[in-house]
């Protein structure tokens, strides 16, 4: 059975991509358990179908997320192998995409990842940032969601929000939906967190929803996705690298055994 990781904030420009990208590769390098990923990418802009499938062209692929939730294909035709180092695949998104959001849809995705469970460990869902019908398609397939984010006064407005959004979802499509927490993106590696606004996010999402590690700013965390490389695989030896490393087996794996935990008493309590 797949473990589906949403990878969700509405604001733009906090790095949901790189972290979507850099998680899939790193669960294939840094996971206990023996694993198989699937990314699925879910902005019509495709992002980072771009980065894992080489391509500068602009040009939609023949296959992608779109016909399969249309049903023009099944889900196992839509998947394409990518060129990274890491033997990871994608369902790529497709500008079609804009269609669907326009609709009022919300179960097409978790159909696809259900169908795709047997063949995959982990499934990473890349979101566009807005919270319209394709983030709620994740959120209703999502047993964990990921909160990438930088610690700023506009981001923390977005999170309260966000906040809503998911206790809506868990209320109506997905009462499994959990938290994975919140990682810190974009920091600057010189200065400390803004106390006020940490503490505003723990009002918000609780105590122990922020993850320890911090994705600092990184020169080489840009540059990879350009040469269509997780970061890994591009330098394992800079700041980039380490922390992500250092995000996936410290804690990462650590706090997905006690949701997994947790989530097997709740359906347990269902029966």
């Amino acid at each position: 059975m797949s473990n589906v990781i949403a990878i969700v904030n509405p604001k733009g420009g906090v790095g949901k991509t790189t972290t979507a990208l850099n998680v899939a590769a790193g669960l294939l390098r840094y996971s206990d358990i023996t694993s198989s990923v699937l990314a699925i990418d879910l902005d019509p802009h495709g992002c980072l179908s771009s980065a894992m499938l080489g391509k500068v062209d602009g040009k939609p692929p023949a296959r992608s997320i779109f016909d399969v939730m249309r049903r023009a294909i099944t889900p196992h035709d839509g998947i394409t192998s990518t060129v990274f180092q890491e033997n990871i695949d994608i369902l790529p998104s497709s500008p079609h995409l804009e269609s669907m959001a326009k609709t009022q849809i919300f179960d097409r995705l978790k159909k696809v990842t259900e169908a795709l469970s047997s063949s995959y460990s982990w499934i990473i869902v890349d979101t566009p940032p807005t919270m319209n019908v394709l983030t709620l398609n994740a959120l209703a397939a999502a047993d964990y969601v990921l909160i990438p984010t930088p610690i700023n006064g506009l981001s923390v407005c977005t999170l309260r929000k966000l906040k809503d959004d998911l206790e809506s979802a868990r209320n109506s499509n997905n009462e499994l939906l959990q938290i994975l927490g919140i990682l810190v993106t974009m920091k600057d590696a010189r200065t400390k967190l803004d106390e006020k606004l940490v503490n505003e996010v723990n009002e918000i999402f609780g105590p122990e929803a922020f993850f320890e590690t911090h994705i600092t700013v990184n020169t080489k965390l840009e540059e990879a996705p350009g040469e269509f490389q997780s970061i890994f695989s591009y330098d394992s030896s800079c700041v980039g690298s380490t922390v992500y490393r250092d995000f996936l087996k410290k804690e990462m794996m650590q706090r997905l055994a006690k949701l997994e935990a947790k989530r097997a008493e709740l359906i347990e309590s269902r029966y």
